[in-house]
């Protein structure tokens, strides 16, 4: 049989970095074999596709599985479904899946209401809104950080690095290069957010300092002080180094 390369079921795929597709080929000339065969449905590629690539550049015979689904739409839950079980996935990976999974199972949900005779399926509301919004539809949410494992302020922190972010913070995140705790923290209102909190502490120190009473509180106050300093010089640093790499 002859297998096809689906570009819809292989975008929903995180593709591997170089050093991983590269460590992958090696494996497979090492032992000129396939171990794990190459999964399809209707002829199309739904598992498999780096090692398909791998063994068609180096004549290296593979074996094939064939799958059956009742449509296309349940061979990409399924696709979706087999990549949340792997392990060496970043926690941005993990989150674009789960957020498909979810997308994908909400337009079965209406497909099945419209066959049903439904026409009305009320306001939609967002996937992913900010923790504060009274309208946001928790449950789903919650099932989305469970289905990719992590918490729900990663998943909002994420979503706001996509919305606010370069494509190359972006980029960053979702490659492992920076954790979404420190790419939010560089986002440029989270900055300007750090900087005027730092303004205020700066002022109260200046305004209370002179009127404190003991050495051991003057000491306090300027290591506080030079903490913040410390740590605005490291995030400062952290941007900086990160800008000059991209």
């Amino acid at each position: 049989m002859s297998l096809r390369v689906d570009a819809e079921f292989m975008r929903l795929i995180p593709p591997l970095m170089e050093e991983e597709y590269r460590q992958l080929e090696q494996n497979i000339l090492a032992k000129r074999k396939c171990l794990n065969p190459i999964i399809f449905w209707n002829g199309l590629i739904v598992d498999g596709h780096n090692r398909f690539y791998i063994c068609i550049e180096h004549g290296i015979e593979f074996e094939v599985k064939e799958m059956h689904f009742d449509s296309r739409e349940d061979a990409k839950l399924w696709i979706l479904e087999n990549q949340l079980g792997r392990r060496n996935l970043t926690d941005a990976a993990r989150i674009e899946l789960a957020m498909s999974k979810a997308e994908l199972l909400k337009e079965k949900a209406k497909e099945r209401l419209k066959q049903a005779g439904g026409d009305k399926y009320g306001k939609e509301t967002p996937l992913i809104e900010s923790p504060l919004a009274k309208e946001e539809p928790i449950n789903v949410r919650k099932a989305v950080a469970e289905e990719a494992g992590i918490s729900e302020r990663n998943l909002y922190l994420y979503n706001q690095i996509k919305e606010q972010g370069s494509p190359a913070l972006v980029e960053a995140v979702k490659n492992g290069e920076l954790k979404i705790g420190t790419a939010y923290r560089m986002l440029p209102k989270q900055i300007e957010k750090q900087l005027k909190e730092a303004d205020k502490m700066v002022e109260y120190i200046k305004e209370n300092l002179p009127q404190v009473k003991g050495e051991g509180m003057k000491a306090s106050l300027n290591q506080q002080f030079l903490g913040l300093a410390a740590q605005l010089r490291a995030l400062l640093d952290e941007e900086d180094s990160y800008e000059h790499k991209n």
